[in-house]
């Protein structure tokens, strides 16, 4: 595998996988990284030039994109962990409290 975002996935993939507790395994051909489990595998590949995402994931025929590893890490999880649920995380800025009064200080 010549392209080394390809090889970083790869092994993110297969560090990634025991730690979800998901029995797969991760191979690769010139071109594509293919997650394997009992009855399902994955192909993932580079988006082409020009497309608004930068990865593809195909399971049999259907095919799903990201615009990121994390999602391309997501629909892995959840294709091959059926009961995986993503928590949701919201960062907002705190409501603004009042500075003490300087004589308090």
């Amino acid at each position: 595998m010549a392209d080394p975002m390809m090889t970083a996935l790869q092994q993110l993939l297969q560090a990634s996988l025991p730690q979800w507790q998901l029995d797969a395994t991760v191979g690769s051909s010139a071109d594509a990284i293919t997650v394997s489990q009992e009855t399902t595998t994955l192909t993932i590949t580079r988006a082409p030039d020009g497309m608004p995402f930068r990865w593809v994931v195909e399971r049999n025929g259907r095919r799903r994109t990201a615009a990121s590893v994390n999602g391309v890490l997501r629909i892995v999880r959840q294709t091959l962990a059926p009961g995986y649920v993503p928590l949701s995380l919201r960062i907002a800025p705190l409501p603004a409290t009042p500075s003490p009064p300087q004589d308090a200080l």
